[in-house]
């Protein structure tokens, strides 16, 4: 393997992904720019039904979501009891108190008895972070 090809190789390694992420980024500027463009076009005619791709609507759902706290919301509530569990072991190694322990294990089981999953809202909250479309992909 000679000198340039190695070059080639390692530069085509670096650069791909980065060329992945603007091709990705080109293709959701263009899917907003349709989405809009439909919706100002129905607007218009005063058509109602509009039909627009999964691309699309993911678009045009996050701009209207711009500026929210709605979804660092939930992922704060979802996450406190994971964080009072850490800061609970944390607070009981460095004291030697267990009560901390103790009183983070009945708030989580009070959670449970009320039958709420924390593993399942923990994995819509991470899923739904990542992509609005991947809600579905969690299975039972």
């Amino acid at each position: 393997m000679s000198v340039l090809t190695t070059i080639g190789t390692i530069f085509s390694g670096l650069t791909k992904p980065l060329s992945d992420a603007y091709s990705a980024y080109i293709a959701r500027k263009a899917a907003k720019d349709t989405a809009e463009a439909k919706l100002k076009m129905a607007k218009q005619s005063g058509d109602f039904d509009i039909k627009l791709s999964d691309a699309e609507w993911e678009a045009i759902s996050k701009r209207n979501e711009s500026g929210t706290w709605k979804d660092e919301y939930v992922t704060l509530i979802i996450t406190s009891p994971f964080v009072l569990l850490f800061v609970s072991a944390v607070l009981s190694a460095w004291t030697g108190d267990p009560r901390y322990i103790e009183s983070a294990k009945a708030g989580i089981e009070a959670l449970k008895n009320l039958g709420v999953d924390l593993g399942d809202l923990m994995a819509v909250v991470v899923v739904a972070a990542v992509s609005m479309k991947g809600i579905g992909a969690i299975k039972k």
